[in-house]
Parts: C-alpha cells; sequence; structure tokens
C-alpha cells in the first residue's frame, strides 16, 4: 500500500461552496473528489514540459503571468 501524505489547500468561499454542492449531491467526500481533481490533473499533464503557470480557464487574475 502507497503512504499517503497530507497537505492543506486554502479555497475561497465560492470555490469551497461548489465543491461541497458537488460532494452532496455525488455522495462523496471532499477529500475524494479533491484527489480525483488532482489525479486527472496530473493524468492530463504527465510527462509534457510544462511551463507554469498554466493558462487554465478560470485561473484568478493574480496568478497569470503578464
Amino acid at each position: 500500500m502507497t503512504a499517503k501524505v497530507r497537505f492543506s489547500v486554502t479555497l475561497d468561499e465560492q470555490e469551497y461552496d461548489e465543491l461541497a454542492v458537488m460532494a452532496r449531491k455525488h455522495r462523496v467526500s471532499m477529500a475524494w473528489l479533491v484527489r480525483h481533481a488532482v489525479n486527472e490533473f496530473c493524468g492530463r499533464y504527465r510527462g509534457e514540459d510544462l511551463q507554469l503557470p498554466l493558462h487554465l480557464a478560470g485561473t484568478p487574475p493574480e496568478y497569470r503571468s503578464a
């Protein structure tokens, strides 16, 4: 079995609320949703030579490069 590592992330209120709604709707924990999202992201970009920060839809302006 793979060792688990815990970390913390800060979400704004809207992000938290949306995650909570999804979790209730699909009867899963918020932690499960976050792990799923991380796995999807890693799977999508694994092996690519990424230039960070990525310009993803919904990226807040303060995280966009000039």
